[in-house]
């Protein structure tokens, strides 16, 4: 049986870390996920945060 619209958000609420680097513009794959550890994923989105930052600061410089 296929999930409903409010089963997939909540599946996709619970697993947004995973989903969150999915999507950047980090070039990360499905293997690389499965390969991450907890610890690994709050580190690789810490990383993106950071990253997010400085883009903003850079944009507004501009």
């Amino acid at each position: 049986m296929a999930l409903t619209d409010r089963e997939a958000r909540e599946r996709a609420k619970k697993n947004w870390p995973l989903w969150r680097l999915l999507l950047s513009d980090m070039s990360i794959t499905y293997s690389d996920l499965d390969n991450m550890d907890p610890d690994d994923l709050a580190e690789a989105n810490a990383a993106l945060d950071i990253h997010i930052e400085q883009m903003n600061k850079q944009n507004k410089k501009k």
